[in-house]
């Protein structure tokens, strides 16, 4: 990557970017402050330092004559940041001559990604619609889908006395614990009771303490990965499917689909083994991951502004300033527990989004995740 040169106004670094693009050489500008004057104005980065004679030559040239004609025949396009607004495509007509560009890929992996998430929040309704009708409502309030038990984090040992509790006691006409038979009061006492690894949140609080890891020690190992394709109310996926359509689009549009998955995968597994350590295998959802993705965009928009990733600042604030409300709810929630003032535990994932912000911001200082060539 080189810096080829620099332009006073928008619209004339927006030509000569589409001018190049047209050339078929790969480049990219972006505003900055004149250290001198203050002013802003625009550099001009070209990614092949091959095309670096050629390019210079061309700026020599657009800058001594940028009425020529070649240097008009500007087709956006071809460009991936859209034009300022004061620029007119038809004050630089295009030539009748046929240009041939390589055709780009579909965006396919953001909404496969949606697609899946979504089928499995129905199956989930589906399930607990089911269990319901079955077992009646109070089971779906003690009791894990047989989709969830099997992509959660973990799942204890002890939820078999849930199991043989919805086996064996009637529930149909139950709607609160005190309503549960003596036999399924035992079981529920029993299900509570069995060693089980609750975080350590519950270590600190409540002295509690078990086996880890149970399930994935037995060679479940998507378990390190699923919890984040799960969701728990519409509200919820909604809001995490609306930012993976907003984020994964801008890094499918510049890294290769291999590297993406890569940097989903290590995202979710850090995050949730994370959570998993901190509050215990019951917590799903994408947004470890969402906040990732946020955290990788910003630090590429730091370290190779070139890159072009057009995610507002104020979109990426927005998101840290919601994590950080979040944190301070958890403290706050968490020090009333601490010492007995009342017990409240929000459904919320905070460890998974600050871990995964802090993978995400990691892994955008790595040059292996640099915008590919295309």
């Amino acid at each position: 990557m080189r810096l080829i040169g620099s332009f006073d106004t928008e619209k004339q670094a927006y030509a000569f970017y589409s001018f190049l693009l047209k050339e078929g050489i790969q480049n990219i500008y972006e505003p900055f402050s004149d250290e001198k004057t203050g002013a802003k104005a625009y550099r001009i980065w070209i990614y092949d330092e091959n095309d670096l004679d050629l390019a210079e030559e061309w700026l020599t040239k657009f800058k001594e004559h940028p009425e020529d004609p070649k240097f008009q025949n500007i087709d956006i396009s071809l460009a991936s940041t859209p034009p300022p607004p004061d620029f007119k495509e038809e004050a630089y007509p295009k030539e009748t001559e046929v240009i041939v560009r390589r055709p780009r890929l579909p965006l396919l992996l953001t909404p496969l990604i949606i697609i899946v998430c979504g089928l499995l929040f129905l199956w989930v309704d589906f399930e607990e619609g089911s269990m319901k009708q079955e077992y009646g409502p109070f089971a779906a309030q003690i009791a894990m889908t047989p989709l969830e038990q099997k992509l959660l984090f973990d799942l204890p040992s002890g939820y078999r006395y849930v199991q043989e509790l919805l086996d064996t006691v009637p529930l149909k006409d139950v709607s609160k614990l005190k309503d549960v038979p003596p036999e399924g009061q035992r079981l529920i006492q029993q299900a509570n009771d069995a060693p089980s690894w609750g975080g350590l949140y519950g270590y600190v609080v409540e002295k509690q303490s078990g086996p880890m890891f149970e399930k994935i020690r037995q060679g479940e190992i998507w378990r390190l990965f699923t919890p984040c394709l799960l969701h728990a109310a519409f509200l919820h996926i909604l809001f995490n499917m609306a930012w993976v359509w907003v984020l994964c689009q801008q890094l499918e549009a510049r890294l290769g689909k291999l590297k993406i998955c890569l940097m989903i995968v290590i995202i979710a597994v850090i995050s949730n083994t994370a959570q998993y350590l901190m509050s215990g295998p019951f917590f799903l959802g994408f947004s470890g991951v969402v906040v990732g993705m946020t955290g990788f965009i910003w630090m590429r928009q730091k370290v190779a502004p070139w890159e072009g990733y057009p995610l507002a600042k104020g979109m990426a604030v927005f998101l840290f300033l919601f994590v950080l409300a979040m944190l301070v709810l958890e403290i706050i929630t968490f020090s009333l527990r601490l010492f007995s003032i009342v017990h409240i535990s929000p459904p919320i994932a905070n460890t998974a989004h600050i871990v995964g912000g802090l993978v995400g911001i990691g892994l955008g200082r790595l040059s292996f995740f640099a915008r590919k060539m295309t």
